[in-house]
């Protein structure tokens, strides 16, 4: 069923104009299709919140010719150019005067419709370019990415800048908030009604399917009408059973409080399972099928495993080679010859295709094209390829329901599995979609209903500020940030709590004064003193944890009891492998900065969420439940050290060895008991700190407070019923100060603190004066947007003169750094010459970081950990006229990553030549050595025109 709901009320219905509509379709339109024209003729916005597939783009063509019918522009924004690429090709073949501004690329920039990133627009905005005057409507694709953390920020920024009295057009996959959005969106915008124009219908229905591990088929789980099979769900979690294919667990030295495995080891055993599905998806004619992974080399190893076998017939491998070879055409012999491009070839020709953000930007193209035609029949890819791009396949296969976050191995969410499966089923070929996912362990059925049928993730707001919207916003007359602040779509959803918490603070008065306790100020005291003793003895802890104290009694098989500081899990006692500090020069005063390796007991680890370690008693310890494992603890881990040292066995991570060690930690708990195992004493270890001693005569002053307090020294029935009263009430207290604050907070803008610390900064850098008129250098900064958020770092740079003696070659590869998001391969190290250029780099972000944490603000806010030296030295090659294929063997880096940065570092240096040559600075000099690295590093592949354009 076709369900529509337009959340405006009354809902605005006008008959048709008499005009002839600007734009016909091919199609009977949905009713959703329809109720969108409809408020669009009635001069109103619409947000058409829909599934992958749905139909969304018909709306933004006919907004597009509507806008064209009254001689106005029309600006259309995508969050990728790749999908700003497409819409110009689509768009150029239904209307006349379409253009592209990409950053990178520029085509008919005075065009009536404008295909652009929401980067560029958000640039058109502060400067206030004159050819907004002349827009009547604003498309915003993929308006749900204002989620993402890093770049959600450029969506609100944008929209609160957009000029009034035209229209609006937001598309979005299906989120729950979505009259949310809108009510914001009015709210900043007064003269403007946005309709809400939401539909569940799905032009083709769902069947979701599991293939468990070592199962020969698969299970009907939720049927085309969504009703979950739970006998079939069932008989597929009896199908896994307990000899399923999952590696076992690594040990030995892992991160903080992890099993060493590493994110990119998870996953199920071998390729097996992968020929199996596929086979069976193409004997059973569900082709095509895109098998979406959640990593690169996954993709490819799975891609690689079926090597031999082949899908196409030898009319379409010939039709794959044409295209291919005409694809490649423009690009260099030498290049032409890449292993990337040779090895991919006779996998598309057999109907395999692969597709992630790690390859060439022209081979996606290509793969994207032979997808369309349906050349290639299975196609890997990771989860980037359900942004935006209309590919749909008739069936989508998950080789996992669980991905790595980047912190831990989770179940995707209900939005994340929509997006993707929503891929399934083409419209007018298939009579329903097929989504199969692989699963290599139990899962409890509310979690799969959870993912296939509970909805889409809320729309959260990403706010956050930035020095270069700081900066744009002081330098335009009649705002400031807290103009952006306040009307920011986080502002919106923090107000909007204020009514349920007000509730909650009546709720909470009223229970409160329910509550008489008796005696209260001697339970107070009771209380208070209790908690005192138990910060000033962690206080004693922090003294005796610190590094330069315990470096000493830190040997190999020391026993250490563990109690991990950010949860108080109690691994217990373990044995000593090894410490050491995290980075050269961590301070020896700092627990955090030195983390010791500990052989403890723990519960066995489930291969497929390594990050998921339960600690096991030594007297629970059996070797089918658990195991040893050495973890990687920080020093502020330490409850204490031991007297005793254990004997390691010279392999302690065999088999035999992690038994041995078991065996010793077992006879340790025998002989002593838990708590009576002999430990080291502040005198033994030589722990010598002013603070110390005045730390333990508070302790003991406050013990003597407690044994002089009633509920101390004649806990009597009737007292400790009336504590249990005085817990309750000063409960409740905590809860109602806490509402009190959120309450006050809710008067304030968000980040209002934090924009206090930023202009702090902004200040003692010499960017604002005191009244906050921007300075010289103000001007610079509100240029440079290439980069995350290093703006600042790029404008001390060249006021302090560091490029101006550098070769252009050096600064290139020193600029890469900033616009380089590959990090550093363990072992790394860089060619001398690069060392005191990169010095120089890190001497300026030192000073950043210092004035960044002397204002007040976290080192998050600074460059710190931006700067990235892995490609360096393959930059500089390249400036120097080398051949990529030369570059590729010297970098662990994809080849898309390369040629990503390779294309921000041209766009960076385009903006710091415009800058260069400003009054603010006035360097030709500086300027004919950007203009002269856009001219080394644009060349060959790494600029390859986009087979879109």
């Amino acid at each position: 069923m076709n369900a529509v709901s337009s959340e405006r009320e009354p809902a605005l219905k006008k008959e048709r104009q008499e005009l002839d509509p600007p734009i016909t379709f091919p199609y009977e339109l949905d009713a959703f299709q329809k109720e969108s024209i409809d408020a669009l003729e009635n001069g109103d916005s619409v947000l058409v919140s829909a599934h992958t597939s749905a139909g969304k783009t018909t709306v933004a063509l006919y907004a597009i010719a509507k806008a064209l019918r009254e001689k106005k522009r029309v600006i259309y924004t995508s969050p990728i150019k790749a999908l700003s690429n497409q819409k110009f090709r689509e768009f150029s073949e239904k209307f006349d005067s379409v253009g592209l501004m990409t950053g990178d690329t520029t085509i008919k920039s005075d065009s009536d419709c404008l295909v652009m990133t929401t980067e560029i627009l958000r640039s058109m905005l502060y400067r206030g370019t004159e050819m907004l005057r002349e827009v009547g409507c604003v498309i915003f694709d993929e308006v749900h990415y204002m989620r993402d953390k890093s770049r959600g920020v450029v969506w609100e920024e944008t929209i609160i800048l957009l000029p009034e009295g035209c229209q609006y057009v937001f598309l979005s996959a299906t989120i729950p908030n979505a009259r949310e959005f809108s009510l914001w969106v009015e709210n900043i915008h007064p003269t403007t009604k946005v309709h809400v124009i939401h539909t569940n219908y799905r032009p083709v229905p769902l069947q979701h399917y599991l293939y468990p591990a070592g199962a020969e088929g698969i299970y009907l789980i939720v049927d085309e009408k969504g009703k979950f099979r739970d006998d079939n769900f069932n008989k597929a979690m009896v199908s896994i059973g307990s000899d399923s294919n999952i590696p076992g667990a690594a040990t030995g030295e892992g991160d903080r409080g992890h099993s060493a495995s590493s994110p990119k080891s998870r996953g199920r055993s071998g390729t097996q399972p992968i020929m199996e599905i596929v086979k069976l998806v193409m004997d059973r004619n569900m082709y095509p099928v895109i098998v979406f992974s959640f990593a690169k080399s996954e993709c490819e190893r799975n891609a690689l495993a079926l090597s031999r076998l082949n899908f196409n017939n030898t009319e379409e491998d010939a039709l794959v080679t044409e295209v291919f070879n005409n694809a490649m055409e423009s690009l260099a012999e030498e290049d032409r010859k890449l292993p990337a491009i040779e090895h991919l070839l006779p996998l598309l020709k057999r109907g395999v295709g692969i597709h992630h953000s790690g390859l060439l930007p022209i081979l996606k193209e290509v793969v994207e094209i032979l997808f369309q035609a349906g050349l290639v029949k299975v196609l890997f890819s990771t989860e980037t390829f359900s942004m935006g791009l209309n590919m749909p396949a008739r069936t989508v296969v998950f080789t996992s329901v669980k991905k790595y976050d980047g912190e831990k191995n989770r179940y995707l969410t209900g939005g994340e599995y929509i997006q993707m499966s929503g891929r399934a089923g083409r419209r007018g070929l298939d009579r329903v979609g097929v989504v199969i996912a692989m699963v290599d362990e139990a899962v409890e059925p509310d979690t799969l209903k959870q993912l296939t049928g509970g909805g889409a993730d809320v729309l959260l707001s990403s706010f956050h500020l930035t020095y270069n919207m700081v900066l744009n916003l002081l330098r335009v007359e009649d705002v400031d940030p807290e103009f952006m602040m306040k009307r920011s779509f986080a502002q919106f959803q923090r107000l909007s709590n204020k009514p349920a918490l007000e509730n909650t603070k009546s709720r909470l008065q009223a229970d409160i004064s329910k509550i008489c306790v008796q005696n209260e100020e001697v339970l107070r005291q009771y209380t208070l003193c209790n908690t005192l003793i138990t910060k000033r003895k962690k206080e004693i802890n922090d003294v005796i944890r610190q590094p330069k104290y315990l470096k000493n009694w830190i040997q190999p098989g020391r026993f250490v009891r563990i109690v991990r500081d950010s949860d108080q899990a109690c691994f217990g006692w373990g044995v000593c492998r090894s410490f050491a500090a995290k980075s050269a020069g961590s301070a020896p005063t700092d627990a955090s900065a030195f983390t010791i390796n500990v052989a403890v007991i723990c519960k066995k680890i489930d291969p497929s969420n390594p990050v998921s370690i339960t600690p096991c008693h030594v007297t629970e310890y059996t070797s089918v439940t658990a195991d040893l494992y050495t973890l990687a603890f920080d020093f502020s881990d330490i409850e204490c050290l031991s007297t005793l040292k254990a004997n390691l066995p010279p392999q302690p991570d065999s088999e035999q060895g992690r038994a041995l060690v078991v065996q010793t930690l077992s006879r340790l708990h025998r002989e002593f008991g838990e708590d009576k195992i002999p430990r080291l004493s502040i005198a033994q270890m030589g722990v010598e700190d002013p603070q110390l001693e005045k730390l333990q005569n508070q302790v003991s002053n406050l013990e003597k407070q407690l044994e002089g307090n009633a509920l101390y020294n004649n806990p009597t029935e009737e007292l400790q019923a009336e504590y249990e009263l005085y817990k309750q009430k000063a409960e409740l207290e905590g809860q109602l100060e806490e509402v009190n604050r959120e309450l006050v907070s809710m008067n304030k803008a968000v980040f209002s603190e934090e924009l206090k610390q930023m202009m702090r900064v902004l200040r003692r850098l010499d960017y604002i004066d005191k009244e906050n008129i921007i300075l010289r250098k103000s001007r610079i900064a509100c240029e440079i947007t290439t980069t995350d958020e290093n703006e600042i770092l790029l404008t001390e740079l060249l006021f302090k003169g560091v490029l101006n003696s550098m070769e252009t070659e050096m600064i290139i590869a020193l600029l890469s750094c900033l616009v380089n998001v590959h990090r550093m391969p363990d072992g790394f190290s860089l060619p001398q010459e690069f060392e005191q250029p990169l010095k120089e780099l890190n001497e300026i972000v030192s000073r950043i970081a210092t004035v960044c944490v002397e204002s007040g603000l976290t080192q998050e806010k600074t460059a710190v950990d931006k700067v990235m030296p892995s490609l360096m030295e393959v930059t500089y090659l390249w400036a120097k006229g080398a051949k990529f294929i030369d570059l590729v063997s010297k970098t662990t880096a994809y080849e898309g990553d390369i040629v990503r940065m390779m294309r921000r570092l041209e766009e960076m240096l385009r903006q710091l030549a415009s800058a260069a040559r400003s009054p603010a600075i006035g360097s030709m000099e500086l300027h004919d050595k950007f203009i002269k690295g856009i001219q080394l590093i644009k060349r060959d592949i790494v600029f390859a025109s986009s087979l879109y354009l």
